[in-house]
Parts: C-alpha cells; structure tokens; sequence
C-alpha cells in the first residue's frame, strides 16, 4: 500500500517570493535541487503532493507541476504510479562540494550586498536581469583536458566546471602531462580546449605545443578566509600545509597573490611529518585547504587555529570558457 502523501511534510527551508523578478517556477525548481544536492532531500525519500506544495507555498498548482516536470526531465524526481515523486537514487551533476560551494558563495554575496546597504530583492532583481537569454541547450557534453599540481585541485576544480558548464572533464596532473601525451597521442584529439590555472598556463602551453587552445582561469579565495588572514599582524609566522611540497609551494603563491606577503609563511607538508613538527615549534596559525584540514587536525594541539584556504573559480573565466565552448560546434581537426 502506498504511504500516505498527507503525512509527508514539505522540505525544511523551502520558500519563493511571488514578488521577487525571478519566475516561481524557476525559485522552486532551484531549490529543491539545492537541496538535493546538498543532501538535505535524500535518495528515496518522497515529496509531497503537487497541491500540498502549492498550499504550503500558496502559489499556484500549474505553477508547482511545471517545476516539478522540469525536474523529473531533469532527472532528479521519480514518478511511481499509485505511490508518488521520489528523489533518484543518484541524481545528476551538482551534488555535493560543488553544490556546499554554491550554498557558500550565495550566502557571501549575500552578506557583501547588505553591507554595502543593496536589499536581497535589488539583488535577485539585478542578476535575473543579467542571466544569459537565448543560449542553445546542449544536449552533449564537452570533453575538456583539466591540468592541476594536485589531485585535491583537480577534484575540486572539475566538480565545479561540471557543475557550471556542459563538460565532461578528464583530468591529469601537471608533472604527468608530457608523459601522457607522448604514451597517448590521441588524449588532445578527443578533448575541445585545456583547461588550467594561471599558475601552470605555460607548461601547459608547452606540453600541448598548440594542439588545442589553452585557457587558463583565475582561482579566489573564499572572502572570508581572506578577512581572517587580514586580521593576522604583519610578520606574524603562519604554516602553509599541504598533502605535497609543490602544493605547498603552490599554496603560498595563491597567499601572496591575495595580497598577504606581510606574513611570514612556513612551509610544510603531510608526506613529511618532520615538517609539520618544525612548523608548529614557531606557529599556532595553519592555512591549509579542505581536505588536508581533515587531514592533519588530529595531530594538532588544541591551541591551533586551522584556516581552511580553498580556492573556487573566477566566474568571469567560467563564462568566458563557455563563450569559447559554444562558439563552434564543429569538430576540431586533429593535430
């Protein structure tokens, strides 16, 4: 027997603004794969009915089906005759860290626009009338080469190209980058355009020796790393850890490109324990990113402040890297 759809209460944290300039459909559609990808809304579990959405909400019910139809085109909801709409047991693209980065760059933006004295209805006015109209749907991915120092990057850097872009992204270490091409001559035949950061653009346009374009992207810090970093005094030692030396070589780059060269930095990182000792004989602040936080906050005394120091995408390379992708849907000759 079929559970009863009256006992299923609507997703904690849902809401839409009939006043805001984005469309009802468009709020609830969002949300709710937020909140899949996030995991607030699981795999398996039910959602209530159309009409008890459009009461909980008090919109209109044709307005709720057209979201709720998006999403099951989508592939994120499932219909089973007789029982309900239920979330997929493996929904698409945005999930996880690349959604968690999403969620933190919209509270940021947030933040930064009531200070500077904006209502979150000027803002929500201002980016619906600065969305793209018109692009074509892509039905196909994009292969795209991604070329990082490390594998926390790579992993990083790919979920939020998939999530932002129509791309399949391969990705490939730096160092190994040659390597591969040599053992695999058709690795720059099957991809559209290589992707790196600016740190690495000239290897990487040395290795691929213009075969494909290159386009190199701009990598922030999150705002508020960057705020506690500013509070540090001048010439205050600081730790700089990451899983290898190179990343952590690559780490205090990224510092001193935001513009923190006043702090003394100590590099160390987790293939050597006699460093992350040395470290902490002058130090009590460690900048790390994610996941080697996760990593080293078990062998620090209780007295260290670990400052997490991941860095996202600028979103003005995101959208010139799609510019680029959709310019030509013509297959690339091969080199």
């Amino acid at each position: 027997m079929a559970r009863e759809a009256a006992r299923i209460t609507p997703p904690s944290g849902l809401s839409v603004n009939p006043q805001s300039a984005v469309p009802v459909h468009a709020q609830l559609t969002t949300q709710i794969r937020h909140l899949i990808a996030t995991g607030q809304l699981k795999p398996g579990m039910q959602l209530p009915t159309v009409r008890q959405l459009a009461g909980f909400l008090r919109v209109n019910r044709n307005t709720v089906a057209r979201a709720m139809a998006q999403l099951h085109r989508d592939g994120f909801l499932d219909g089973r005759a007789g029982a309900g709409t239920f979330v997929v047991e493996h929904p698409p693209a945005r999930q996880g860290r690349a959604a968690r980065t999403l969620d933190r760059l919209v509270g940021e933006t947030l933040e930064r626009a009531r200070r500077l004295g904006f209502t979150h209805e000027e803002l929500l006015a201002t980016v619906a009338a600065r969305a793209p109209r018109g692009r074509s749907v892509r039905t196909t991915r994009e292969r795209v080469l991604l070329v990082e120092c490390n594998w926390e990057e790579l992993s990083r850097y790919a979920a939020e190209l998939e999530a932002e872009l129509p791309v399949a992204v391969e990705r490939v270490l730096v160092d190994e980058l040659p390597a591969r091409i040599a053992q695999e001559p058709q690795l720059l035949r099957t991809h559209r355009v290589v992707v790196t950061t600016f740190f690495h653009v000239h290897e990487v346009k040395h290795a691929v020796a213009g075969a494909l374009p290159v386009v190199a992207l701009l990598s922030e810090a999150n705002i508020s790393t960057l705020l506690r970093l500013t509070e540090l005094a001048e010439g205050v030692p600081v730790g700089l850890v990451c899983a290898t030396p190179t990343g952590s070589q690559n780490l205090l780059r990224s510092v001193q490109s935001a513009g923190m060269g006043y702090l003394d930095p100590i590099l160390a990182s987790l293939e050597d324990p006699w460093s992350i000792d040395r470290m902490l004989d002058r130090t009590r602040v460690v900048v790390c990113s994610e996941q080697a936080a996760a990593r080293i906050r078990e062998r620090l005394p209780g007295d260290v402040e670990v400052i997490v120091f991941d860095r996202t995408l600028d979103r003005g390379g995101l959208d010139m890297l799609r510019d680029l992708l959709e310019s030509s849907t013509e297959p690339r000759p091969g080199p």
